[in-house]
């Protein structure tokens, strides 16, 4: 994901004072201590995840959504150095409080046991060393327990995801924190072959329900989705956000009649002294500049819940 918030320190823009005192100094790593103002918590404690890695990583575009482009190959998150992973600030048990994630997973809980995710869970029974006849227990440690890692769940026992995050979502901390992410979903069960019917089939004895997500700032140009106007204290909200970018557009256009550039500046003096626009590219400036912040995979812990499918014909 991209979050939707960045900037450098900005400097002045043009060469009129009035310019100069509607872009006071501003440093995205004050923009934790807004959130932290505004009650968001999850968001806070990523973003300064973010900030204390050195030094800087920026994470290739081509793993974000795990696997890598150019060999085929999924990553291996288990053996990622730990600046690279985080698996225990998101927790489900915040995440289902708000309406994309609780969406998300109310649907993929419906829907799970598509033709694609029966595929899914053929392929990965087949990699952990099933054959067909057998009988094999999925997603259980030597032990007999069930696996609880978000991070190795989805290397070996996810079966199906659904994404989610718009830019028509709230503005809270699931926005600040997640954004656009994708709820997945692993099996636990035990395949065996049904000599009745002379099949295979896979007894689901539960899912396991999580969030992965990549806080990154890989977007490249203007990102609408991925903007945020800061002040010290909090973000501007939505409607206040297109208040201002009306104005603050007449006031940079040249093409504008001088009167109506005048009367943008003084209404965002009068109205929003203090915030600046800020975009995901400034996190990357920041990046090459001081040699710190790192990007990072993002898992949640795991919500276990009982199927609604007990059996499925393993084809």
């Amino acid at each position: 994901m991209s979050k939707p918030i960045a900037s450098t320190q900005l400097k002045p823009q043009g060469s009129q004072q009035g310019e100069k005192t509607l872009l006071p100094a501003f440093s995205i790593d004050q923009i934790p201590g807004a959130m932290d103002k505004m009650g968001w918590p999850v968001s806070a404690q990523l973003m300064r995840r973010w900030f204390g890695t050195m030094p800087a990583y920026k994470m290739p575009p081509e793993i974000r959504t795990g696997r890598d482009k150019r060999t085929g190959l999924y990553v291996d998150y288990r053996i990622l150095p730990a600046s690279q992973i985080d698996d225990q600030t998101v927790k489900m048990a915040w995440a289902l409080n708000f309406k994309p994630a609780k969406e998300a997973l109310d649907q993929l809980y419906a829907e799970w046991c598509t033709p694609e995710g029966i595929g899914q869970l053929k392929i990965r029974l087949s990699r952990s060393g099933w054959q067909s006849g057998a009988t094999f227990r999925l997603g259980y440690t030597p032990s007999g327990s069930s696996i609880t890692s978000a991070k190795e769940l989805d290397m070996v026992y996810q079966m199906n995801a659904r994404p989610f995050g718009s830019i028509a979502d709230t503005l809270d901390d699931f926005f600040g924190a997640i954004f656009k992410g994708t709820m997945k979903v692993a099996v636990v069960g035990t395949a065996s072959h049904d000599a009745k019917r002379n099949c295979d089939v896979f007894k689901v004895a539960s899912l396991g329900f999580y969030i992965r997500d990549t806080y990154d700032f890989n977007v490249d140009g203007i990102d609408l989705a991925g903007l945020g106007i800061w002040s010290k204290d909090r973000v501007l909200e939505k409607g206040e956000t297109a208040d201002y970018r009306t104005h603050y557009a007449i006031l940079k256009s040249p093409a504008a009649p001088l009167p109506a550039r005048i009367a943008s500046l003084l209404f965002l003096q009068s109205n929003y002294a203090g915030f600046v626009p800020v975009e995901n590219d400034d996190f990357r400036r920041w990046q090459d500049k001081k040699n710190e912040g790192g990007d990072f995979f993002v898992f949640s812990d795991v919500f276990w819940a009982r199927p609604n499918v007990a059996e499925i014909i393993i084809p």
